[in-house]
């Protein structure tokens, strides 16, 4: 059976200097696909590549520089979701069908989303065929656990290391069907992910640059925001859409003459995340003297 190798199934860009709190995580910007997958899609590579978070990860690409950690797949989002509980499955798409016993039937898995996806945008089905049960544990295996093993020990390390991490959950979005623009959505699971200062934070300087900003509408944190988010421990995650229009050309589906000043301004939003860490550090520190 064919495999991922050599590709790995997650990437790992640590600090290239003093390292900050700060992770910054793009789950859905892999852009390669494995032959057996090729073979298997109904869809042809260009609507499987219109699923891609495509470039999220080079837009944050100045992490590293900055010390702040970058953890991104190769594998895409339509072979194996990491943004999704590795219990969100759809049974009817196995031949001998999955016992629903253990699984989370969740509104995602029904529309065709769940971690290993039944359909791409727009509700179009992936494949022609019911895919074999062992490719779950496969997938699950290969893409989804290194990917939350990565995360989990990164998160761990620097909670430990600083007192207080920052996960930066990093994606895109189409242009939104609403009336008023909107470039950015800033979710924070309803207040539940993070500190309320944290998200007030990253609004304001979106604002400031001028971008139009929504908070939790129509996208309040995903999977890994709401699982790994947990402030009272000191893990503050925050989900950021940058709306594609902004950096992305639709018809080449290559960076399009907005992509510099998006890549620019996400390196000053790090750079303001690490500020905001640097004073929890700083506060916690003070309170801990007195």
């Amino acid at each position: 059976m064919t495999t991922l190798s050599p590709y790995p199934a997650v990437i790992i860009k640590k600090p290239q200097k003093t390292a900050v709190p700060i992770v910054v995580s793009s789950p859905h910007s892999g852009e390669k696909y494995c032959p057996d997958f090729l073979e298997a899609t109904r869809l042809s590579l260009r609507e499987l590549q219109q699923t891609e978070d495509r470039f999220v990860d080079r837009l944050f690409e100045y992490a590293p520089e900055m010390g702040g950690t970058l953890l991104t797949t190769e594998f895409p989002r339509v072979w194996c979701d990491v943004n999704r509980d590795c219990r969100e499955l759809d049974p009817g798409m196995f031949r001998p069908a999955l016992s629903n016993e253990g699984l989370v039937q969740s509104a995602k898995v029904r529309a065709g989303f769940g971690v290993i996806p039944r359909c791409a945008s727009q509700g179009r089905p992936i494949y022609t065929h019911c895919l074999p049960l062992e490719e779950v544990q496969r997938r699950l295996q290969l893409g989804w656990l290194p990917y939350h093993e990565a995360l989990t020990t990164l998160l761990e390390g620097l909670r430990k290391q600083f007192g207080t991490v920052i996960l930066l959950e990093a994606h895109s979005m189409p242009r939104l069907p609403q009336a008023r623009a909107c470039d950015m959505v800033v979710g924070d699971v309803h207040g539940k992910s993070c500190a309320p200062d944290l998200t007030e934070t990253v609004e304001h300087y979106l604002l400031q640059l001028g971008y139009e900003v929504r908070r939790n509408v129509p996208y309040s944190g995903g999977y890994i925001t709401s699982h790994y988010g947990r402030p009272a421990e000191g893990i503050h995650a925050v989900q950021l859409e940058i709306c594609r229009s902004r950096y992305l050309n639709a018809a080449t589906l290559q960076p399009s003459r907005g992509f510099q000043q998006v890549q620019s301004d996400m390196a000053g939003l790090l750079d303001t995340l690490a500020n905001f860490a640097e004073d929890r550090l700083y506060a916690r520190q003070a309170q801990e003297i007195s």
